[in-house]
């Protein structure tokens, strides 16, 4: 594996300016990576083989766990995070969690004190006194910050704000069966209802200031999937590598990308889900926005879908051209919900629901009152998707491909939220093989209805379209079932970044591929400063003066 520390560009026939190359220079050479992921699904495995990767190529590199921040913070509060076990006293971390988010009022309240980690770090290795409130600049060395687990989307948000891209979010993927067993082998002393309702707490917890995995996990610029043991037992007992684990090679090819060093393009399922990601954005629901990109077996794009109203004639609004492509749509023809009335139906109709239900009950000593309409909603019956008025994405790319006259039979679908079960039983009938998503979307009884046709395990999986050629000869008997799985590679806000070619990669003379590439043409880079944009803009101003003249 190729070192992935940034590297002198070779000589090119273009002069570099003065300005250019103080822009260089200011380059912090820094990487903030991020890890996220449920519970069970080994986020402190991955941390650490990036940490080892990063080290055996170069990089100052050093880990900061959420979990010792928070014993820090409780610890100094006096707040109490023993327990009679392993599983109670794991809760009681996550008590201290919620509990530093609310007391600050900040739910970015554990990246605030990774950040300070970093800074302390870096004012050792610069050997610069840390004072609270003054900046420890970088300097040139390559260094690089894991923080492990990132769990709230505020710590995301802040430190994307912060680091800009400098950061990137390794989102960890692992299914369910695994990370129950996991868990089950963690925490001995707990049983399987006590496992789930663990685990179920750290997806979503019930308030904002609390775990809420589900939705961190879905910032993500990298998936990557831990659903393989790290190690493999032998006969005898012996544990060796498992060479089926991957994350060390998936993890080299993220940090490749990061710093250039070798040229990648993206996988077919990359591409993919960069056009569902793109056709999510042309959704004017008020609740989300979902995007699915259909392919054929071969990776063509059959169709697009985005979760929206749908129009008379064929398709969903706002995806029609106008006397000229690129007329806005008439305000007055346009009834999607943001532009007509200006509310969601959806919602209107749960309340409506509720309020008929608690009306009802009022005779039974059920009292009407907010608390009591608010309970409810929080139960199945405020899950209701049905009254929506948008076709969701996976439909209206199914749809379209069916105005088209295109087969379905054997196409593989991406979307960016996992589909919900009326989605489900369509994807099945329509003859889609295989279903790609990254957000996690809870309301969704797709598999709980349709695990005669569904499946989560992708080992010795079989697709539905080939099943019908199989050799039933050879004694095997199997039943074709629609593999859902979660996406993992380039997420979509790093496709560009990744894959853009912002530099010149050949010798112009010769056509010689550059072994070390140049720097970026200033389009794609991706690197902090050591410096503040507007202290930059006075260095690379002054030789100038203040006419602007020589």
């Amino acid at each position: 594996m190729a070192s992935t520390v940034p590297k002198t560009a070779p000589a090119n026939d273009t002069k570099t300016t003065s300005a250019t190359e103080i822009v260089k220079q200011l380059a912090s050479h820094e990487m903030i990576f991020g890890v996220v992921g449920p519970v069970g699904s080994g986020t402190s495995e991955v941390a650490e083989a990036l940490h080892k990767f990063l080290k055996d190529n170069g990089y100052d590199a050093n880990i900061y766990k959420a979990r010792d921040v928070i014993t820090e913070w409780a610890n100094a509060s006096e707040f109490n995070i023993i327990g009679d076990g392993k599983m109670d006293c794991t809760r009681a971390l996550q008590d201290a969690g919620d509990e530093l988010r609310r007391k600050t009022g900040e739910n970015s309240a554990v990246a605030v004190r990774l950040i300070r980690k970093i800074v302390e770090h870096r004012a050792k290795a610069t050997s610069v006194e840390m004072v609270t409130g003054r900046a420890v600049e970088p300097d040139s060395a390559p260094r690089a910050y894991i923080l492990d687990s990132l769990r709230n989307p505020g710590e995301v948000e802040l430190l994307r704000r912060v680091y800009q891209q400098a950061f990137c979010l390794i989102g960890v993927v692992c299914d369910d069966e695994t990370r129950k067993s996991r868990l089950t082998q963690k925490f001995s002393d707990a049983g399987r209802d006590k496992i789930e309702e663990f685990m179920q707490r750290d997806e979503k917890a019930a308030v904002k200031y609390g775990q809420q995995v589900s939705a961190t996990f879905h910032l993500s610029e990298f998936f990557l999937d831990n659903s393989v043991s790290r190690l493999k037992t032998l006969v005898g007992g012996k544990e060796v590598p498992n060479p089926d684990w991957n994350v060390t090679d998936e993890l080299g090819r993220l940090t490749d990308i990061l710093s250039h060093t070798k040229i990648y393009r993206p996988r077919t399922n990359e591409t993919a889900m960069y056009h569902a990601f793109g056709a999510r954005m042309r959704s004017a629901c008020l609740s989300r926005q979902v995007g699915a990109a259909l392919m054929d077996g071969k990776g063509s794009l059959l169709a697009t879908g985005t979760n929206e109203v749908p129009r008379a004639g064929g398709g969903v609004y706002g995806s029609e051209f106008g006397q000229v492509s690129d007329d806005d749509i008439n305000p007055d023809a346009d009834h999607r919900c943001a532009f007509h009335g200006g509310y969601c139906r959806n919602t209107m109709e749960q309340n409506s629901i509720v309020s008929e239900l608690v009306n009802a009950l009022e005779g039974f000593g059920l009292k009407n009152s907010p608390d009591v309409r608010n309970k409810i909603k929080s139960t199945r019956l405020g899950q209701i998707i049905e009254f929506s008025r948008a076709v969701h994405a996976e439909m209206d790319a199914l749809l379209s491909a069916a105005r088209q006259g295109v087969s379905t039979i054997g196409s593989r679908l991406f979307v960016t939220t996992y589909p919900c079960h009326n989605c489900a039983r369509h994807i099945v009938a329509a003859g889609v093989d295989e279903v790609q998503f990254i957000e996690p979307y809870l309301k969704s009884r797709a598999l709980p209805l349709h695990g005669d046709s569904i499946t989560t395990v992708k080992k010795d999986w079989m697709a539905p379209s080939k099943i019908s050629t199989y050799d039933n000869n050879k004694g095997h008997d199997v039943s074709p079932l629609v593999l859902f799985r979660p996406f993992t590679g380039v997420a979509p806000r790093l496709y560009r970044r990744a894959f853009y070619k912002d530099r010149e990669l050949k010798n112009e003379s010769t056509g010689v591929m550059f072994e070390n590439f140049p720097e970026a043409d200033g389009s794609g880079v991706a690197q902090a400063l050591q410096v503040s944009y507007a202290q930059v803009e006075a260095k690379i101003t002054e030789s100038i003066g203040e006419t602007g003249g020589e």
